[in-house]
């Protein structure tokens, strides 16, 4: 029937096309990759992990071991490679250690 709507789409695509739209797929993500930092760093870097968050692409973490950071410094492109793995996209750009 031309005219018509093609109303044969999947409901993960309309739900997709939905979150897109609505911008809330990104913020899923980041949220994912925060929630991935202490996988993906393992529980002794957790523990002195006070903070993560992401703001525009960069992921902040606040450490209270400066030992740790400069650690984690040296291991920051690894550490982008592989949270940008896990979430399935290039949502962290950048990591800020404080």
């Amino acid at each position: 029937m031309e005219g018509k709507w093609d109303t044969s789409k999947r409901l993960s695509e309309v739900i997709f096309d939905i979150m897109r739209e609505e911008k809330i797929g990104s913020q899923m993500l980041e949220n994912r990759a925060v929630n991935l930092w202490q996988v993906i760093v393992g529980p002794t870097v957790g523990r002195v992990t006070q903070k993560v968050y992401i703001n525009n692409g960069t992921l902040c973490v606040q450490l209270t071991s400066s030992v740790v950071k400069q650690e984690l410094i040296m291991l920051k492109s690894k550490i982008i490679s592989k949270i940008n793995d896990a979430v399935g996209e290039g949502v962290v750009k950048d990591i800020y250690f404080v």
